[in-house]
């Protein structure tokens, strides 16, 4: 047995990754982030701390993490782990064989706590234990199969860990442990299974039901947000509620042509703009297209309003990855004569009390465009 003490100064950063090393552990979090787990076979993760050296199996990662913002992402070899992803379906990627299909375990990370994680790459077993819940234990791994396993294990593995864009973790420890046959499986009482990840058919819940999980401040400001879009008339916003805590989408959708968006399961949530794509009538010779789109004559505006904010805004969108040959989503916006390739145009935020106020600044340029095409008076 090898039991390594991973020091914080000795990790190598790659990408975006933004790191500060504090007194109580590293923090980590990345402007930039491509990931696109059902559509590359190798691992897609571009901005990330590298673990030094190799690590055989089987291995024991043990670590200690505190969460503000969730997720993040365990690397090794050519497989990936995911932890508080929200609806990932593909949480889990094969070390040796990684093939884009579902795979997932629940893998929600308490918030704003101190959370164990333990994860056992065995020879005959894969174990993921969260806060001393077993949430995933598996003796049908693929990579136990691989031809070349054998091989790559004897040089081993490298290790790295991949914060989300945007997201806030500290880690507090990191400890690996090299056996020389498989330990023992770590004690529980049950396994944690997972939930339908998906928005349930046919489920009508309420809105309130539907935000419960989340903090007492995010559910404030979505209250607000709520509010302030249906008492709107001029936009037209209709609400759609489907599925509830467990998987749920509200839907704010306006025929002038844009929509916003919450994506919320239990404690975690994303939401995101943009002036959707319709698919039933040609346009640009292409059968995808949109009803409108004054996205750039808002980023105009808006940096005339507010420069720092509208930098933001402009830091999320999701980056278009080039993740299909042929696709019809790529959109190109400008700002501060730069091009911005976006996926579907898409402005994701995640559970930062700033992006509420940014979406709602969003809004009212938004409103103020309108008017002065008058589309609305």
């Amino acid at each position: 047995m090898k039991k390594t003490e991973i020091l914080f100064d000795s990790l190598e950063n790659v990408g975006h990754v933004i790191t500060n090393l504090q007194s109580d552990g590293l923090y980590l979090s990345a402007g930039f982030q491509n990931i696109r787990f059902d559509r590359f076979d190798d691992l897609p993760l571009k901005s990330y701390v590298k673990i030094p050296g190799k690590y055989k199996l089987p291995l024991q990662i043990d670590l200690t993490v505190h969460v503000d913002i969730p997720g993040f992402y365990l690397g090794i070899g050519k497989g990936h782990l995911s932890f508080g992803t929200r609806q990932d379906n593909r949480s889990i990627g094969d070390i040796c064989i990684p093939d884009g299909k579902p795979r997932h375990f629940p893998n929600g990370v308490p918030l704003q706590k101190d959370v164990r994680i333990s994860v056992i790459y065995g020879l005959k077993y894969l174990q993921i234990v969260v806060d001393g819940q077993t949430c995933y234990l598996s003796k049908r791994e693929k990579y136990k199969k691989a031809e070349d396993f054998p091989e790559k294990n004897k040089d081993g593995f490298e290790l790295l860990i991949a914060p989300d864009k945007l997201a806030k973790i500290l880690v507090k420890e990191i400890t690996l442990t090299e056996y020389d046959i498989d330990p023992v499986v770590l004690p529980y009482e049950q396994i944690v299974l997972p939930e339908n990840l998906l928005c349930k058919a046919k489920v009508k819940a309420e809105f309130q039901d539907c935000i419960s999980g989340l903090s007492m401040e995010i559910q404030n400001e979505l209250i607000r947000l709520d509010h302030d879009l249906l008492s709107n008339k001029k936009l037209k916003i209709k609400r759609k509620i489907e599925g509830n805590r467990t998987g749920c989408k509200i839907t704010y959708v306006s025929p002038i042509g844009f929509s916003y968006a919450l994506l919320i399961s239990e404690n975690l949530m994303h939401h995101f703009f943009w002036w959707y794509m319709v698919s039933n009538y040609k346009y640009e010779n292409k059968y995808m297209g949109r009803k409108n789109d004054f996205m750039n004559e808002m980023l105009r505006l808006a940096d005339s309003l507010s420069p720092e904010i509208t930098e933001r805004l402009v830091s999320y969108f999701d980056p278009c990855v080039n993740c299909r040959q042929y696709c019809s989503a790529p959109t190109q916006y400008e700002y501060r004569n730069k091009k911005i390739k976006s996926c579907h145009g898409k402005i994701w935020m995640n559970m930062d009390l700033k992006t509420f106020s940014d979406i709602r600044f969003l809004f009212d340029v938004l409103f103020q465009v309108l008017a002065q095409h008058k589309i609305i008076s």
